[in-house]
């Protein structure tokens, strides 16, 4: 036989083989042969397994008392909030030092380093702008703010009224409510 024609052979005994699937188990024709491990009327299973137990995340109690020498010493306490913001909601209403409603007054929500209590304190100076806003047709004001934790005061300014009647509210690492009537 010649190189052609063993080459053609095989190049045709290649593709009848990859058109019937290529044989053996599984294919799609012809008699298929059962192995002793299956039979064709029996479901095999898998053993349950065993659960994995949870993490326990818990630190070691015998190295809590001690000064960690290395960050792997660390360890932090369950009740530590890792949140860097706190949730402040204001519900503000009321009315100018006139008695006008403050329907449609901007409103700007400012937040401080320092905890201040008093509108002298120099701290005012160095005051961040979180929000601005309006109170609504009614005069009132609900609004739900992030704050960062590293603020400790808010003051709120509603524009045309008296420096002395607006807000200075200190805040807690726990969510906190700002409720005000202004007056």
């Amino acid at each position: 036989m010649t190189t052609f024609n063993q080459l053609s052979t095989l190049t045709l005994l290649c593709l009848t083989l990859c058109a019937c699937g290529g044989g053996g188990e599984g294919g799609s024709s012809g008699p298929t042969s059962t192995s002793p491990a299956s039979s064709s009327s029996s479901t095999v299973t898998t053993p349950a397994q065993p659960a994995e137990p949870a993490p326990n995340f818990d630190p070691d109690p015998d190295r809590l008392d001690s000064a960690a020498e290395t960050s792997n010493d660390l360890h932090v306490k369950a009740d530590f909030n890792f949140s860097t913001i706190k949730s402040v909601t204001l519900d503000l209403g009321g009315q100018d030092v006139f008695g006008a409603s403050l329907a449609n007054k901007m409103v700007k929500i400012y937040a401080l380093y320092d905890v201040v209590e008093s509108y002298a304190d120099q701290a005012l100076a160095d005051k961040a702008l979180l929000a601005t806003t309006r109170f609504n047709s009614a005069g009132q004001l609900t609004l739900t703010l992030d704050v960062p934790v590293n603020y400790q005061t808010l003051l709120i300014s509603v524009d045309g009224m008296l420096q002395s009647n607006h807000l200075l509210s200190e805040l807690t690492m726990q969510a906190t409510t700002v409720a005000h009537q202004f007056n």
